[in-house]
């Protein structure tokens, strides 16, 4: 009894010595934090009473704030204002507004695009409208920033754009009241041939389940057996979002994701809440990117590790991080990263430049991981998602790139629209490259060429030093013009892609978001492996019991 009591007392000892040694480790820590914001202070308020220059306060702070993060991880950051909204819109899938998105076109306010069913479409504004006036105000001089600000708005209040017609000249005043603008995280879905259906999705946002789950529904009514999820090009979005997705695809009861915190501490596991939506008996196949990050590869990842779905493209961006945003006021936050996340294999998708609190130089001298799916196929940790089927991108396209960047589709269709009557039109006319080459040379829209902005660099320095050294001058004159004869060339070597983005941005005028894609879909490589794959019932079951990835050679990614 005496050992029991005295073990006992010991007990209530160490317990109280602990929780000392806790209380007083944070009190330390406070101690700390207080003593430097005093430095802080100290420093800020002489930098704002005594510099010479009068400094802003708003942007001071700014800039310490930028400064002090940006030895952290690249996803850690300070929100303003504008910024909270742009993050809004990304996750909660939805603004106040008209439903415009818009362009500055030749100094002009152009509408890019009117969103399905918003205020603006109802009212009759279209692709190529030019927004003259906002409220009366003039939009000549605007910045795009400024201009979509003025637009948007508090739900239910009115907003007056004056527009001009692009083919009849015509000036009119639309009166507009905003609303809640929904952005659709899948702009298209649909069936490609008879069994397969597909699905593109942009974004991870509160709506992405819920339009999934619709998705779904409807290319199993038509008959899809097979099913391609396009994460291409997605940054990702929501955590939950992409959860609830795998919801939908998986069983009940299934491990998803595990996060760790500081030290490795488990945060929190994710399982599987409902029954699949999906029956395991159709086929699945992710489709990603360099482009497919975050969420997008959480999606990916889990799939592949359950061997649900096979996986085709190329290797993903690897951002295996969470954030979470914590209010600082009403007008700033901060987006912190608190934690990794770790899918069923065990594996963390996180890049190798960025491990824990080490930045890694020279990635190439971290080991990569080995892990296992389900049915025991290895896949690689620590850097993103690696595909079943690789699909190579086998070619750069600079000068499709440059017109794309500048609008160039865009406007070309602007200009040309009011030739034909429909897709198809388009689509028959045999002389319509040449009017592009044509447009793009009038336009001076040229691509880039390897080693050309450090010939312009070389030729700045160089000649303010030899302004009359001929030799230079005529060396200068032989790379441009090499130069010069590569971008020349460039349009026959790129015709194809190029044909296919006019076709496209037509299409978009016409049909929409469908037309663009009935016309991509056709000709991209890695939609058009997947279904060759699904119809070849042996070659998927192949792969997804397979222990090596399948290459194939692309002309698009």
């Amino acid at each position: 009894m005496k050992s029991f009591k005295s073990y006992f007392y010991a007990l209530i000892v160490l317990t109280i010595i602990s929780f000392s040694f806790v209380r007083t480790q944070q009190m330390d820590i406070y101690r700390e934090i207080a003593r430097s914001q005093q430095q802080i202070m100290t420093v800020y308020k002489y930098l704002l009473t005594e510099y010479i220059h009068e400094l802003d306060v708003t942007e001071l702070t700014t800039r310490i704030i930028d400064s002090m993060l940006s030895n952290f991880d690249p996803y850690t950051e300070y929100y303003q204002e504008e910024d909270l909204e742009d993050l809004s819109l990304k996750t909660e899938g939805e603004f106040s507004g008209v439903g415009l998105e818009i362009y500055m076109y030749e100094d002009q306010l152009t509408v890019v695009s009117p969103i399905e069913g918003s205020p603006a479409s109802r009212s009759g504004i279209y692709t190529g409208d030019a927004i003259m006036n906002i409220d009366g105000e003039p939009t000549s001089g605007l910045e795009l920033k400024d201009a979509t600000s003025k637009i948007r708005g508090k739900a239910g209040t009115e907003v007056i754009l004056t527009i001009k017609k692009p083919n009849t000249g015509e000036v009119q005043d639309y009166s507009i009241i905003r609303d809640v603008i929904t952005i659709k995280d899948i702009p298209f879905y649909g069936m490609v041939n008879d069994n397969v259906g597909y699905l593109r999705i942009t974004n991870f946002s509160v709506n992405t389940a819920n339009e999934t789950k619709d998705a779904l529904i409807s290319l199993m009514q038509n008959g899809a057996s097979n099913v391609i999820i396009d994460l291409r090009d997605n940054p990702g979005g929501l955590l939950s979002s992409s959860l609830d997705l795998l919801d939908l695809i998986l069983p009940k009861n299934l491990e998803l994701v595990s996060t760790k915190g500081r030290a490795g501490k488990s945060i929190k596991n994710y399982k599987t809440l409902n029954n699949a939506l999906i029956p395991d008996t159709i086929n699945m196949a992710v489709l990603i990117n360099g482009a497919s990050a975050s969420a997008s590869e959480i999606v990916a990842g889990v799939l592949q590790d359950y061997d649900r779905a096979i996986v085709l493209g190329s290797q993903s961006f690897g951002k295996g991080l969470v954030q979470t945003v914590i209010g600082i006021n009403q007008e700033t936050a901060l987006k912190i990263t608190n934690s990794k996340y770790y899918i069923p294999s065990g594996r963390s998708l996180q890049k190798r430049e960025f491990i824990d609190d080490e930045l890694i130089a020279n990635s190439s001298a971290v080991a990569d991981t080995l892990f296992q799916t389900k049915a025991g196929r290895t896949v690689i940790g620590g850097g993103g998602i690696g595909p079943d089927v690789i699909v190579k991108d086998e070619g750069s396209y600079p000068l499709a790139a440059s017109i794309l960047r500048s609008r160039g589709y865009f406007k070309f269709v602007q200009e040309n629209n009011n030739q034909y009557s429909s897709i198809d039109e388009v689509l028959a006319d045999e002389e319509l490259m040449v009017k592009f080459k044509t447009f793009i040379e009038k336009n001076d829209i040229s691509g880039y060429v390897d080693g050309q902005e450090d010939l312009k660099l070389a030729k700045e320095k160089l000649s303010k030093k030899e302004e009359k050294n001929l030799f230079i001058n005529n060396a200068f004159s032989v790379i441009e013009k090499q130069i010069e004869k590569t971008q020349s060339t460039m349009f026959e070597d790129e015709k194809e892609i190029i044909q296919r983005m006019v076709h496209g941005e037509f299409a978009f005028y016409y049909n929409g978001y469908e037309g663009r894609y009935n016309i991509y879909l056709k000709d991209d490589t890695v939609v058009q492996k997947a279904i060759e794959i699904f119809a070849d019932e042996s070659q998927y079951l192949s792969i997804l019991s397979n222990t090596e990835s399948t290459e194939v050679a692309s002309l698009n990614n």
